[in-house]
């Protein structure tokens, strides 16, 4: 069974009292049976996600079908070790206490001199090696002989002798130590002690009681484990010395000194203030300012959200939550509303489902419109399917559907989008962006990997070349700095030698060194110093222009990282936006400590507050309301931390939408507010009724045929 989390990972039930006529659907490779189609999407989409591990191999982040034909694989694999070996291997495994690395190499050494009846082996007759099989495996006087049938080149047993183990040797074993590890993993329940499995422990005769020995090891364990965890975590009232001792010097509590042991973050509920924690700032309060009854968000934005996802499949403009929220309170009939009914209808019809089926019995036409899209509601309202809303039914075919509630209203229009969701068209969407999405994300790791390979050797060869240089400095310095001192000395040297020379000829009135070699010295003094200064001069600007050469380098590399960097911004940007174009369905940012959830609605512009209850809904629009917000989470508790982690991934995200919002925000009241607008007088001024109409009331639907 593949692992979540290091975790085995339960599969559901089949449901009880199924109708034979209700719909179901059925995952392939566990046969787990939904009668939700929204259930049977989320399973599906946890198993496509390479979060599993296979339990056998250890291999990670495979997707759960990828995990299952591992398993097996591994499963056939251990079927190739014989019989014979799986019992001895079995019965050297149980009640051992070695790690499986040192067990594995215990039981090859092991096996390497132990033979099974019917193997095969290469053996010594008369100083001559020859192919023979174990006849059978005897035990005298405490040692184990064997009954060796030396074969012919018919490959039968042509003599038989009685052999020790010495005189037999096998080529290899029959399976390798990767094998064996596989083996031990699949035939045992715990490795400290191993234990076999009770069916296999029982197939092979092996004991299940382990020996008193080995009891009594097991409970001096249980009890030092027990000990220490005492004082570590001593009881009310106890205290060890350990404990005094840095009670005594800390001057502190016990309570305190416990605090900090533990592992943060935990469950959000057992949270305690502490000395440690950041000043918190105050929750803001969500604004409550729906048009539609509190008790209806809900369902309202989960209807907009749907025709948002699927406007295409719908062949449906978007429009805003607040255009929708508008035109469903709206106490007359709307074109909006109209095409939003139209649409999903017209979906309903091309699936050729159940309302396909009423459609054609009661012989009307396929085609749904705006005019006649109320006969057509009714219809699906009298489907046996549809349970909910059918006393308001006569209303509607009276024509009165905008005199409904707004909760029957959006109540209808939740049954519609759960029967949307299961036609194929939206099933198969789902199912090509799933795997669009699979798609795009395997390239990005790919490229994720290829450019972490790049860097690695870029580092590399960094390293070898800065060793390089290293390596030659020394040699290099001692070979600039000793000649010109050297030089230098040597001048001084001469020079004070010729001063020397110079005074006793001044001295002297006869000598043997005339002034001609005196001034010929000087002269070549005076050369050699010259050329000693242009040389220094040469070094100084070899190291000056290596200087500038490595300083060009290192910007010529600074701008290939940066443009490297912009690169993979934009890549990020890119992948984030296709991603976005490939959106399914919201999902919750989190949840705080009190179990409200957080969504974002990107198209709206809102972060929106959910009651545990579900009852209760608020939203944040503001990035004061949301810097606030994300001030206020305590990061020690894990619901608040993941919803700290999620709003600071999607902050640049959010921010930007609640620019726009109230942006439009602005201009829309700005448009309301304002009765005359200052038109030129070559253009034709529209009429005041529809100069000054709400956007909901002129919403047009580009997409329908």
């Amino acid at each position: 069974m593949p692992l979540l989390k290091r975790k085995a990972f339960c599969l559901l039930d089949p449901p009880k009292d199924l109708d034979p006529d209700q719909k179901i659907w059925q995952i392939r490779f566990t046969k787990e049976v939904f009668t939700d189609y929204q259930e049977y999407l989320e399973r599906v989409n946890l198993f496509r996600k390479r979060v599993w591990t296979c339990n056998s191999t250890g291999r990670m982040h495979l997707t759960y079908e990828e995990a299952l034909v591992s398993e097996r694989e591994a499963r056939e694999k251990i079927m190739q070790i014989p019989q014979d070996f799986s019992a001895l291997v079995l019965k050297m495994v149980q009640f051992s206490m070695l790690k499986m690395n040192d067990l594995v190499t215990e039981i090859v050494e092991k096996l390497r001199d132990t033979f099974t009846q019917g193997e095969e082996l290469n053996g010594k007759l008369e100083n001559s090696g020859r192919r023979c099989k174990i006849m059978k495996v005897l035990v005298r006087n405490g040692r184990t002989c064997y009954e060796v049938g030396w074969l012919g080149e018919s490959r039968e047993a042509m003599s038989t002798t009685i052999e020790e183990k010495d005189k037999l040797a096998r080529q290899k074993l029959p399976f390798s130590k990767g094998l064996l590890k596989l083996f031990i993993k699949e035939s045992t329940f715990q490795n400290s002690p191993w234990l076999v499995h009770n069916n296999l422990a029982k197939e092979y005769g092996i004991p299940i009681e382990p020996p008193k020995e080995l009891r009594e090891k097991i409970a001096n364990n249980q009890e030092m484990m027990a000990a220490k965890k005492k004082r570590i975590n001593p009881k009310d009232g106890e205290s060890t010395t350990e404990n005094v001792t840095k009670k005594t010097k800390s001057g502190g509590c016990m309570e305190d000194q416990l605090c900090y042991q533990v592992k943060y973050p935990i469950e959000d509920s057992l949270v305690k203030p502490s000395a440690d924690d950041p000043v918190f700032t105050l929750r803001p309060v969500p604004s409550i300012n729906f048009v539609v009854p509190m008790e209806n968000v809900g369902n309202l934005l989960m209807v907009w959200d749907f025709l948002s996802c699927f406007g295409k499949v719908l062949r449906l403009s978007p429009f805003s939550l607040d255009d929708f929220e508008d035109a469903i309170t709206y106490e007359s009939d709307t074109n909006l509303v109209a095409e939003v009914h139209t649409s999903i209808l017209s979906l309903l019809i091309n699936d050729h489902a159940e309302y396909h089926s009423l459609i054609q019995q009661k012989k009307r036409k396929e085609k749904v419109t705006t005019k006649i899209w109320v006969q057509y509601l009714c219809d699906f309202l009298e489907m046996d399917s549809i349970t909910k809303s059918k006393d308001h039914l006569a209303k509607i075919k009276n024509g009165n559907y905008s005199g409904l509630s707004v909760h029957v209203k959006l109540e209808i229009l939740n049954e519609m989008v759960h029967c949307a969701n299961l036609t194929e068209a939206v099933r198969g969407k789902i199912d090509k962006n799933i795997e669009q999405q699979q798609s795009l994300m395997a390239s990005k790791r790919e490229e994720d990997l290829e450019e972490l390979r790049k860097r690695r050797e870029d580092k590399r060869l960094k390293g070898t070349k800065s060793d390089d240089e290293r390596s030659k400095e020394p040699s290099d310095s001692t070979n600039q700095h000793v000649p010109t001192d050297m030089g230098e000395v040597g001048d001084v040297t001469v020079l004070s030698s010729v001063e020397n020379k110079h005074q006793d000829n001044s001295v002297r009135c006869f000598g043997d060194v005339s002034k001609l070699d005196v001034l010929a010295s000087r002269r070549a003094l005076m050369k050699q110093s010259v050329e000693s200064k242009i040389s220094a001069e040469k070094e100084k600007e070899a190291l000056r222009m290596q200087e500038l050469q490595k300083l060009r380098e290192e910007s010529k590399a600074r701008k290939k990282e940066a443009r490297e960097r912009k690169l993979r911004k934009l890549r990020l940007e890119l992948f984030e936006r296709e991603m976005e174009k490939l959106h399914i369905w919201t999902d919750p940012l989190g949840t705080d400590r009190d179990h409200n959830r957080y969504w974002f609605f990107q198209r709206d512009g809102r972060v929106f507050v959910e009651s545990a209850d579900h009852n209760l809904w608020g939203y944040y629009s503001s990035k004061e309301e949301l810097d606030a917000l994300m001030g206020s989470l305590n990061p020690k508790g894990k619901r608040e931390l993941e919803l700290q982690r999620h709003l600071e991934r999607d902050y640049p995200k959010i921010c930007s939408a609640f620019h726009k919002r109230s942006k439009e925000m602005a201009i829309r009241v700005r448009q309301e507010d304002t009765s005359v607008f200052r038109r030129s007088v070559r253009v034709s001024a529209l009429p005041k009724d529809e100069s000054n109409t709400p956007s909901f009331l002129r919403y047009v639907n580009k997409l329908k045929r």
